[in-house]
């Protein structure tokens, strides 16, 4: 039998099932990832296009791929099974899977820096937001720090210390894993230089949350649009997916039956919006997309009546 003839032969994820159990989630299929340790369901199989994907983990392919991995065949074997010639093997539980030493490095510091970090009130980094035209409280989950601008994580070298906004990224167990960077002058304003927000550690497929998780949520992109619709819509919690092109990859847990989806006036902020109602909509969750007025490029600049250049 051919490669191609028996990936043909069987359902992704009827083999998958073997290994774990799936539910439905649209036009996907969602269940605990057998690679690695989670509580939330981030392993997704697609049968229409014959793949998986882990949000969790990042690991992804085919029926083939994932045999030879769970069940530790060879390729040989993996097509055999495919083809009815071998009965399926008994996983041997994995023992546990290495991290990535420049990743894990990464997201050790992004967790040293967050406790490091003190509360924002009355700092440079409430200034900042202030001045933003955020009012009220500011949520927990946003801490104050003079950091270094860049790690050399291999060197153990690093840049000049700066002031700024360190905002945390949970992933969907809870834990911080990474967080973003705001960086300002002394003064309290952005700082002057290249990319002004910064990464550390794992972001994607998690969240910046400004409130707790709940049937309807809004998601948007960045933290100063996210404290501006919190504060327009004091009663919905508004998540922030810490860039244009995280939007469609938090892993969001089974309360969240609707996706508020803020969006910037721009191509690539349409762009994301669009994927990111194909991603909820098809783990079966309700989507709505959510645009400032034309003028405006975002919520933040909507708000601070900043309108674009005609």
């Amino acid at each position: 039998m051919s490669v191609s003839d028996a990936k043909a032969a069987i359902r992704l994820s009827d083999i998958v099932r073997d290994h774990v159990v799936l539910r439905r989630a649209g036009r996907e299929l969602r269940g605990l990832c057998p690679f690695h340790e989670e509580k939330t369901p981030s392993f997704h199989v697609n049968d229409e296009k014959g793949l998986y994907y882990c949000f969790g983990c990042n690991t992804s392919g085919d029926v083939i791929k994932f045999l030879r991995r769970v069940e530790g065949l060879t390729f040989p074997e993996a097509v055999a099974r495919l083809g009815g010639e071998l009965p399926p093997r008994e996983r041997k539980p994995p023992g546990p899977r290495p991290p990535d030493p420049e990743k894990q490095a990464s997201i050790d510091l992004a967790r040293r820096i967050w406790h490091e970090a003190r509360p924002i009130a009355g700092t440079l980094g409430e200034r900042y937001l202030r001045g933003r035209g955020i009012l009220g409280s500011i949520p927990l989950s946003l801490r104050f720090a003079w950091t270094p601008l860049w790690h050399n994580l291999k060197t153990g070298r690093t840049g000049p210390r700066m002031p700024g906004i360190i905002c945390a990224c949970q992933n969907p167990d809870d834990r911080v894993t990474g967080i973003q960077r705001i960086f300002l002058d002394r003064t309290g304003a952005k700082a002057a230089i290249p990319r002004p927000k910064r990464n550390i550690g794992q972001i994607r497929a998690g969240a910046l949350r400004l409130g707790p998780a709940a049937q309807s949520i809004i998601l948007c992109e960045g933290p100063e649009d996210g404290l501006t619709l919190a504060m327009r819509y004091p009663d919905v919690p508004v998540w922030v997916a810490l860039g244009t092109g995280g939007l469609p990859y938090v892993v969001l847990p089974d309360i969240v039956r609707e996706v508020i989806l803020g969006g910037d006036n721009n191509a690539p902020g349409r762009i994301a919006v669009r994927r990111a109602r194909e991603t909820y909509s098809a783990q079966n969750r309700r989507t709505k997309p959510h645009f400032p007025p034309e003028v405006f490029e975002d919520f933040n600049d909507e708000l601070r009546d900043v309108r674009m250049a005609a």
